[in-house]
C-alpha cells in the first residue's frame, strides 16, 4: 500500500503544481466557423471519370501546393497559427489529384492569350489550382509545387521482369511440392488402411517425413496439434495474449494507415488528436509489442533450463543451434513475403493513392530486401520500410540472441548471474530517461499529423525509444527474469503467490501502470512547462510500467492450476490454432493495408464506423491468407528445414564431464524435476517469433 500511496501523491502533486489547465480542445484553439474558410488541404478531380473521358491521353498527377506567406491576409495567419500545433494537418500545404488535360482544355477555354497551348505540365496545374484558391480565398498558390506522382497508360502497364519471374516460378514450386506431397501422404495412408491418427503421427523414417513435409492436411493437422507436456499445458493460455495483442497491432496499422490517406473532413481527425483519450490510446502503442517481448523471454529461458536440466554438460555448439533453429521459422516466409511485395503487388496499383501505398511498399522492399533479411531495419532504412511491422522482427531476433548470450554465460559461469542481472536492471531503468535527455523527442509517443503520410515515421520517438534493440532489453529482461522464476516454482506453484516480495511487486507493477495511464494525457498537454529530469523519470518509467505488469500477470497465469476457469478460458484450443496462425498473419497484414487502402479512388469520409469497417475488412483478410501463407510455406518450410538442418540427438558420452560447479537448475533455484517432458519446440514454446 505504501507504493500506492507515494504514486498518487505524486499523482497529485502533479496536478496541483501545474498552471492552469491547457486549453488543449479543438473548439478552444480555434472556432469551427475559422476553420470553415480555410481552403480544403485535399481535393481530388474524379480519377475514373479523367480515365474515361480522356482514355489512351489521360494524365493524372498527385501535387503538393505549398500556399505563398501573406501577412497582411486574416486567412493567412489563421491558417499558420492553426498548422502550427501538431495535432493539425499543414493548412499551408495544400493537396491536389488533377487530372491533367482536364485542367489544359480549361485554361484554352478561359485563355485571353496565345501559347496556352505550350505551357508546361507544372505550369497548367500551377494555373488550376491558382484557379481555383485565388479567387475564392484571396491567397497566392507558390510556384514551387511539388508533384509527387503521375499516372498514365504507361504507368498502368508496368513490364515484368526477373522478380516478377522469380516469384511466379517460387509460388509455381510451392504448388507443385504441396500437390506431390499431398499425393503420397495420402498413398501413404491408404497402403496402412487409413489408421484415424494418421496425420497426427511422424513417420520414424527421416526420408519420408521430409516428403510428408508439404502434405497439406499434414499441415493442416499441425496448426492443432494436442498439447503433450505440463510446461505447454501451463503456458497455452499465452496464445490468448499473442491473439489479442495481434488484433490491437493490426488495428494500430489500419489507423496509421488511415491517417496517411487523404481526408473529406480532416477536421474529424484533428478533433480526435485532443482528446485525453486517444493521447492515451497513442501513447500505449508502444506497450503492444512489449507483450511480445515479456513472452518471448520467458519462452527462452524455459526452453534454456529445460535443456540444461537434461543435458549439464555446456556446450557453445548449443547457441549457434537454437539461433539456426529461429532463422529456419522465420526467413523462409519473411523471404517469400518480401519477394511478393517487390514484384507482383506492384503490378495491382490502381488509382491516385495506388503509389503511395502500393508503389511505396514495392519500392523499398526492391531496395532494402536485403536489410530485412539481415535483420538490422530496426536501425537502418526504419522510415523508409518494407514492411511497416518489419522492425519488431528485427528487434525481437536481436533481444532473442542478447538473451541466449546471457543465458549461455549463466550456463559457463553461473557466479556471474547476479552481477549481470543487477546490471542489466539498472541500464534498462535509466536508459530512456538518458535518451530522451539527449534527443529532443517526447517521452511518450504521440502522433504529428503533418507526419502522417510517412506513417508516423518521421518522429524521433519512434527511431530513439520505440525500435531499438537496446531500448526493450528491459521488457525482454523482465520476461527471462520470470521464466526463471517459473522454472524455480513449477513443481510448488502455490508456493509463489506465499511469497510477500512477490506480492508487493505485483501491487507495485499494478499501480504503477494505473499511475502511468492515468497521467500520460495530462503529461502530453504539459510537456511545455514540465522539467526535463521529471519526463526523463517518466519516460522510463511508463517504458517500463506494461512490461513489469505485464510480466507479474503471464507469471501468474502460468501458475495458476491448469483448472483454474480463467486459465482454461486463455487456454481454449481455438487460441492454439490462431498463435499458430500468428506469424503468417503478422508478415501479410500490412500487404492487406495497402492493397484495401491504395485501391480507393478519392478522398474518404471519416467515422468510427468507418475505420471500424476498414478495421474488419483487413482482420478477416489476413487472416485468410495467413491460414493459406502458414499451411503452403511457413509449416511445411519449417518442417523440410528442421529434418534437412537440424543436428540429430546427441547422446552425451559416459568420459564426458559438466564444466560448472554444480547444473544451473540448481544454481538457479530450479529442482530437478523428473516428471517433466523433453522442452517442446512448438507454437507456444518456441521464442516469440510472431507479432508485433
Amino acid at each position: 500500500m505504501a507504493s500506492g500511496v507515494i504514486l498518487f501523491a505524486l499523482y497529485g502533486v502533479l496536478l496541483l503544481s501545474s498552471p492552469i489547465a491547457a486549453k488543449n480542445s479543438f473548439a478552444e484553439i480555434f472556432q469551427m466557423e475559422e476553420y470553415l474558410k480555410f481552403p480544403p488541404v485535399f481535393v481530388y478531380d474524379d480519377f475514373e471519370d479523367c480515365r474515361r473521358w480522356y482514355q489512351d491521353e489521360y494524365v493524372y498527377c498527385i501535387v503538393k501546393a505549398p500556399l505563398a506567406p501573406d501577412e497582411s491576409s486574416d486567412l493567412w495567419r489563421n491558417i499558420s497559427y492553426f498548422s502550427s500545433d501538431y495535432h493539425h494537418y499543414d493548412h499551408s500545404v495544400l493537396e491536389r489529384g488533377v487530372c491533367v488535360p482536364k485542367c489544359h482544355d480549361a485554361i484554352i477555354q478561359n485563355a485571353t492569350e496565345s501559347g496556352m497551348d505550350r505551357l508546361s505540365r507544372e505550369e497548367a496545374i500551377h494555373r488550376c489550382i491558382s484557379a481555383e484558391i485565388t479567387p475564392h480565398y484571396n491567397l497566392i498558390v507558390s510556384p514551387e509545387l511539388r508533384i509527387q506522382h503521375c499516372y498514365s497508360r504507361d504507368t498502368e502497364n508496368i513490364p515484368y521482369d526477373w522478380l516478377d519471374v522469380m516469384f511466379l516460378v517460387l509460388a509455381a514450386v510451392i504448388i507443385f511440392l504441396v500437390v506431390a506431397s499431398t499425393v503420397y501422404d495420402l498413398h501413404q495412408q491408404a497402403k496402412q488402411k487409413f489408421p484415424e491418427d494418421y496425420f497426427s503421427r511422424g513417420s520414424k523414417q527421416a526420408h519420408q517425413r521430409l516428403l510428408t513435409a508439404f502434405s497439406f492436411p499434414r499441415n493442416i493437422r499441425r496448426l492443432k496439434e494436442p498439447i503433450h507436456t505440463q510446461t505447454r499445458v501451463d503456458l497455452a493460455c499465452f496464445e490468448a495474449f499473442r491473439f489479442a495483442q495481434t488484433l490491437r497491432v493490426i488495428f494500430l496499422h489500419v489507423t496509421i494507415a488511415h491517417l496517411k490517406i487523404p481526408q473529406r473532413n480532416p477536421e474529424y481527425l484533428e478533433q480526435l488528436q485532443h482528446g485525453a483519450s486517444l493521447q492515451t490510446f497513442i501513447a500505449e502503442f508502444q506497450n503492444y509489442v512489449q507483450t511480445f517481448f515479456t513472452i518471448g523471454g520467458m519462452l527462452m529461458t524455459i526452453n534454456f533450463l529445460d535443456h540444461v536440466r537434461k543435458n549439464p554438460t555446456f556446450r557453445l555448439s548449443y547457441f549457434g543451434e537454437r539461433l539456426l533453429n529461429r532463422l529456419c521459422r522465420l526467413v523462409p516466409t519473411y523471404a517469400f513475403m518480401i519477394l511478393l511485395e517487390a514484384s507482383v503487388m506492384r503490378h495491382l496499383i490502381d488509382g491516385p493513392f495506388g503509389q503511395q501505398f502500393i508503389g511505396e511498399s514495392a519500392d523499398n522492399c526492391q531496395q532494402r530486401w536485403w536489410m530485412n533479411l539481415l535483420f538490422v531495419n530496426n536501425y537502418i532504412g526504419w522510415d523508409n520500410p518494407c514492411f511497416i511491422p518489419s522492425w519488431y522482427l528485427a528487434t525481437d531476433l536481436q533481444l532473442f540472441i542478447f538473451g541466449l548470450m546471457i543465458m549461455m554465460i549463466f550456463w559457463r559461469w553461473p557466479a556471474t548471474r547476479r552481477y549481470i542481472f543487477g546490471a542489466i536492471f539498472l541500464y534498462s531503468a535509466i536508459i530512456p530517461a538518458v535518451a530522451y535527455l539527449l534527443f529532443n523527442i517526447t517521452p511518450v509517443m504521440t502522433v504529428d499529423m503533418k507526419d502522417a503520410e510517412q506513417y508516423i515515421r518521421g518522429q524521433q520517438f519512434q527511431s530513439v525509444l520505440y525500435f531499438p534493440f537496446h531500448q526493450n532489453t528491459g521488457i525482454y529482461f523482465f520476461g527471462m527474469l520470470a521464466g526463471i522464476v517459473y522454472h524455480h516454482f513449477r513443481d510448488q506453484r502455490k508456493e509463489l503467490f506465499k511469497v510477500a516480495a512477490f506480492r508487493q511487486l505485483a501491487q507495485f507493477s499494478g499501480l504503477l501502470y494505473v499511475f502511468c495511464m492515468a497521467t500520460v494525457s495530462w503529461v502530453v498537454s504539459n510537456l511545455s512547462w514540465l522539467p526535463a529530469i521529471c519526463l526523463a523519470a517518466y519516460a522510463s518509467a511508463f517504458k517500463l510500467s506494461w512490461g513489469l505488469f505485464n510480466t507479474v500477470l503471464l507469471l501468474a497465469l502460468a501458475l495458476l492450476h491448469r483448472n483454474n476457469w480463467i486459465k482454461m478460458a486463455l487456454s481454449h484450443p481455438i487460441f492454439r490454432v490462431l498463435g499458430k496462425l500468428g506469424y503468417s498473419v503478422y508478415l501479410i497484414h500490412f500487404t492487406v493495408i495497402v492493397q484495401v487502402y491504395g485501391r480507393e479512388k478519392a478522398p474518404i469520409f471519416s467515422n468510427e464506423q468507418i475505420v471500424t469497417g476498414y478495421t474488419v475488412e483487413v482482420l478477416f483478410f489476413s487472416y485468410i491468407l495467413g491460414a493459406l501463407l502458414c499451411v503452403l510455406v511457413e509449416l511445411p518450410t519449417g518442417a523440410a528445414l528442421k529434418e534437412l538442418i537440424e543436428p540429430k540427438a546427441r547422446k552425451p558420452s559416459i568420459n564426458e564431464v559438466h564444466t560448472a560447479s554444480e547444473p544451473i537448475s540448481t544454481q538457479m533455484g530450479s529442482p530437478s524435476s523428473p516428471t517433466m517432458a523433453s522442452p517442446p519446440d512448438t507454437a507456444i514454446v518456441k521464442s516469440s517469433d510472431e507479432n508485433r
